[in-house]
């Protein structure tokens, strides 16, 4: 099958995936605004935040380790089995290890993040999923190696974040404000596992006794801890805005600051589609020597990424207000931070493959000292501007770092690897977006005349739109017609045939 069509319709079905698990996530984050406060939105966000970087330890940077070992392995599946069975039983060793640790330390943590017993029962309650979610995202990992990249996709960003929703509602109008904030994300957790488990068996043959006597693989763990400390600092650059707010503020102005990265968050889940099934592609290309192709797949992704985002960046960028409006008229506050938090977005996903090129090309200690960087300097720049600006000093914060970061990265990329990821037809997403922009502007006024809703939905369709039609007038570039006549036969059918 040719490369591209894998690529394009892997990550058609992963954006799809991703997209709708961000806006069952956004809808989440509405809900609780809407229904528990901004309060319970900000203990939300500093739990969820110290859970997924526990997670990122108790993974031990095995998930992108048997990315790339059991698509090395493809002609020995006793091999594929045996890393699977290996990478899982160190995954739930370490996973229950970390649950322990934070059973122990809620409390501290719940006082220092000025948060009150709510915080720490938060904290031991969502600690409880950590086995199941840990088990999950390897299981996914594990078939993404396959190149099947569904059953993850529908696990962690369809299920989960759906029953999440579900179960927030349910709890709220049956046990109360505090059940429904509390108990969702366990179950929800515990229910992911369950569904993919069988899934993978069916795959590879992998059978319960393949996890309990695999043997720990020293060779994999030596591959996958870089990569952990590559995954933890990501992580923790990520919610340590959300974080330092917590430690400088208090979690009512955490609440106003989440809508705002959560919703900015919606462009970065572009370049999660398209890096998880591009990854063990340029992984086997590496294997194989051919730097050329890989150089082809990072300006073809990089420009569809760009493609992808550029609609939802205007409306946030230009429409600030309606969108957090949505929350309640007390989060459009939080709208000089959306604009920050959007161009940072922006940068991460549209240059955001020269991570994905680095770390699959054995450029392991190299991402390491950038993640290093990056952290180092947000937490200086956190420390300098949070106390002086809030959550607009975050924002920037994060803005700042990106744009150092994506830099960095671009400079590696073309210095030990020398390719870049700007293709000639790159002007053309940036030009329909561009005459897009200036459309929104003059109609800014008139749509912030309408209820937040009413302007939302009128600047989306405008965005959406406008900025498809200049785009398709530009003309597809060659591996889009491919991938869309294949797609759709009946259109390359010849007359009287």
């Amino acid at each position: 099958m040719n490369r591209n069509r894998v690529i394009a319709g892997q990550a058609g079905f992963s954006f799809a995936g991703f997209l709708f698990g961000q806006l069952i996530r956004f809808g989440y984050n509405l809900l609780v605004a809407r229904l528990l406060g901004a309060d319970a939105l900000g203990i939300y966000a500093l739990t969820i935040g110290v859970i997924q970087i526990a997670e990122v330890v108790a993974l031990a940077g095995l998930d992108s380790a048997l990315v790339r070992f059991v698509s090395m392995q493809a002609s020995n599946p006793a091999g594929q089995r045996a890393a699977i069975g290996s990478a899982v039983k160190s995954g739930l060793l370490f996973s229950l290890v970390v649950l322990l640790l934070l059973l122990l330390f809620s409390g501290t943590l719940a006082t220092q993040l000025h948060g009150r017993n709510l915080l720490q029962l938060a904290l031991c309650c969502y600690a409880a999923a950590i086995p199941f979610n840990v088990a999950t995202v390897l299981f996914g990992h594990a078939m993404q190696g396959f190149r099947k990249l569904q059953p993850k996709i529908i696990a962690t960003q369809v299920l989960s974040p759906l029953l999440l929703l579900l179960l927030t509602l349910l709890f709220r109008y049956t046990a109360g404000q505090a059940a429904a904030l509390l108990f969702p994300f366990a179950l929800a957790g515990v229910s992911a596992f369950f569904w993919i488990r069988p899934l993978l068996a069916k795959e590879c043959g992998l059978l319960r006794g393949d996890i309990l006597h695999a043997s720990i693989d020293r060779a994999m763990l030596s591959y996958a801890l870089p990569f952990m400390v590559v995954s933890l600092l990501s992580m923790m650059t990520h919610w340590l805005d959300v974080m330092m707010l917590g430690l400088f503020t208090d979690t009512a102005t955490v609440g106003l600051y989440h809508p705002a990265a959560r919703t900015a968050g919606l462009i970065r889940s572009v370049l999660l589609a398209f890096s998880g099934i591009a990854a063990p592609m340029i992984a086997e290309l590496h294997a194989g020597g051919q730097r050329a192709e890989i150089g082809q797949i990072y300006k073809m992704v990089t420009r569809w990424i760009v493609a992808v985002v550029m609609p939802p960046f205007l409306l946030f960028m230009v429409l600030p207000e309606p969108v957090l409006g949505l929350f309640g008229a007390r989060f459009t506050a939080s709208s000089t931070a959306l604009l920050l938090l959007t161009g940072a977005s922006f940068l991460q996903a549209s240059l955001g493959l020269s991570g994905t090129v680095l770390a699959m090309t054995g450029y392991a200690r190299l991402s390491l000292f950038n993640a290093l960087l990056a952290l180092g300097l947000q937490v200086t720049l956190n420390l300098f501007l949070i106390p002086r600006m809030g959550i607009n000093g975050a924002a920037l914060a994060s803005l700042f770092v990106f744009f150092l970061l994506s830099s960095l990265r671009l400079a590696e990329t073309r210095y030990f690897l020398k390719i870049h990821p700007f293709s000639k037809a790159l002007w053309k997403p940036f030009a329909a977006a561009l005459l897009t922009g200036l459309l929104l502007l003059l109609l800014r006024g008139w749509l912030l005349s309408l209820p937040p809703l009413a302007a939302l939905s009128l600047g989306a369709l405008l965005s959406f739109g406008s900025y498809t039609i200049v785009l398709l007038s530009l003309k597809l570039e060659e591996e889009e017609r491919e991938i869309i006549l294949k797609a759709l036969p009946f259109f390359n059918k010849e007359p009287g045939k």
